[in-house]
């Protein structure tokens, strides 16, 4: 099965915003509102790569199962349980640098955990996918109920609980993937889907504003729309023009830009930070910041195409002897 180019170049810059917004928030501490993103009670652009990331992921899912319904039930378990254990040991491995706590949730755990929920409803009727959105949004009326929404802000991303609440972006994602698959990108279901989306985010506003760092419905909602957005964009874009082709090799190895941001950037300049007792971010000026993140990001692609390039000496040599053989 071949692979959705609008979907490989979707995540492409989902990655990569992700990688320049987490860099400049780290290196200047006068960003210009429009940098800005984690604000209480506010909302950016920056907040909005996260759950653009997490529905291409939901987009993702299924073509993957798509890719793999003739494949032995043992072969697919074992592609699942990669996938997972894969997500779950970057997370595990930099929750201390990324979430400010060991074992905390990060994005890289919040996708695994978000991959292993919809796989298990992707079984799902669509119907019932959507009355389970509604029906976490109407949960979070609990939790105010309750005084319980401020415990999200307590941690990052507002903690393994707030997890439930980032749900609906992935489950939709799928979803819409799923009725791309069927038909096509505005099949009937897909409309319904979006008019669905529309209705929770006009009645979620009313009940309670966005805040990301609240994880409030109305916040997810919005995303929601916003993904869908971005995604018709980019489809329409890659049905015309066929220049899409730097984002799309981004988007097939997101992970790797992940954690090589971490390795190279982020924990360097975390240790380097504490061990000299400087408070991030640093004071340096935003249009400074905004050009480190660029070069930095330009080095960890050319580094990614150095790694495919000695996979692919790697594979060649190992099939020519084998040949030879």
């Amino acid at each position: 099965m071949d692979r959705n180019r609008s979907i490989d170049a979707f995540r492409g810059l989902a990655i990569v915003s992700m990688v320049f917004f987490s860099l400049t928030l780290k290196l200047s501490q006068d960003l210009p509102e429009i940098l800005r993103h984690n604000a209480r009670g506010m909302i950016h652009l920056g907040d909005l790569v996260l759950p653009l990331f997490l529905f291409a992921s939901g987009m993702s899912l299924a073509y993957f199962l798509k890719k793999n319904e003739n494949v032995k039930e043992n072969r697919f378990y074992s592609k699942v349980l990669g996938r997972v254990a894969k997500l779950a040991m970057v997370g595990i491995g930099l929750s201390y640098f990324s979430a400010f706590g060991f074992l905390q949730m990060d994005e890289v755990m919040l996708a695994a955990i978000l991959f292993i929920i919809c796989l298990i409803l992707s079984w799902l009727d669509w119907k019932v996918s959507l009355g389970l959105v509604l029906a976490i949004d109407l949960s979070y009326l609990v939790l105010m109920h309750y005084g319980w929404d401020g415990v999200f802000q307590e941690y990052y991303l507002g903690g393994y609980l707030a997890a439930v609440y980032y749900l609906p972006i992935m489950l939709t994602g799928f979803l819409i993937g799923k009725g791309m698959l069927a038909e096509k990108l505005w099949c009937r279901t897909n409309i319904v889907i979006l008019a669905f989306i529309i209705l929770c985010f006009c009645i979620t506003l009313v009940l309670y504003p966005m805040d990301k760092l609240a994880v409030t419905p109305s916040f997810m909602m919005f995303a929601i729309l916003f993904s869908i957005l971005i995604f018709t964009i980019i489809d329409i874009i890659i049905r015309n023009l066929n220049g899409s082709k730097p984002l799309e090799y981004l988007g097939r190895k997101p992970l790797r830009y992940w954690l090589m941001m971490y390795l190279f950037f982020m924990i360097p300049l975390i240790i380097y930070a504490e061990i000299n007792d400087i408070f991030l971010p640093l004071e340096i000026n935003w249009m400074v910041g905004v050009g480190i993140a660029l070069g930095f990001m330009f080095v960890i692609v050319i580094f990614s195409l150095i790694i495919d390039k000695i996979i692919l000496i790697y594979l060649n040599s190992k099939w020519r002897s084998k040949k030879t053989n």
